[in-house]
């Protein structure tokens, strides 16, 4: 994405994140703009009508409301929504939650992880490489779980920017480039 269009995302991100805080309804904005995300990506000629020059932006009003105004969506949400249908602007939503996202768990100190694993964790498990991470980043730590099996085992773990592996995929590759080396 362009440069320009993350400072947009971002100052959308920060403006729905004052309001959001205000109205004490930043976890439900959050969960609602990831569940467009999802939507979009997975209807990918909903996204592209949307985003299509030639369709009026009467028409797409039309079918952003058809899609996100049932009672169960926040004003705040549909309101943004109208606003990147109207400005064409729809393209940014990803970016957008992502830096809503970022901004929202900066101001909660809390750091998001993703735990991949060849073998579904237990949640005692999952708890304990959680608390790990807590104290090494001194944030608490939201995990998600995910499954790899060509990691063939240990757990590779990303954070803040970061991945802490220590999977067997992983020190097989740094074996393999010790040996090459030497060789």
């Amino acid at each position: 994405m362009k440069t320009v269009s993350l400072a947009v995302a971002r100052r959308y991100a920060r403006a729905l994140l004052d309001v959001a805080l205000r109205e004490g309804s930043a976890e439900t904005l959050r969960d609602e703009m990831r569940a467009a995300v999802a939507v979009l990506s997975e209807h990918k000629d909903l996204a592209a009508a949307l985003g299509h020059p030639a369709i009026s932006h009467e028409r797409k009003e039309r079918v952003a409301r058809a899609v996100w105004t049932d009672a169960r969506a926040s004003v705040l949400f549909r309101r943004l929504m109208g606003l990147l249908v109207e400005r064409d602007r729809i393209g940014l939503l990803p970016a957008i939650e992502a830096a809503f996202t970022s901004r929202w768990n900066d101001q909660r100190r809390v750091a998001l992880a993703e735990i991949v694993s060849a073998v579904e964790l237990r949640a005692a498990e999952t708890r304990a490489i959680t608390a790990v991470f807590e104290s090494v980043t001194g944030k608490r730590v939201e995990a998600r779980s995910a499954l790899d099996p060509a990691l063939l085992g240990g757990i590779l773990v990303r954070i803040g920017g970061l991945s802490y592996d220590g999977t067997v995929r992983g020190r097989l590759q740094a074996l393999r480039e010790r040996l090459a080396k030497r060789a």
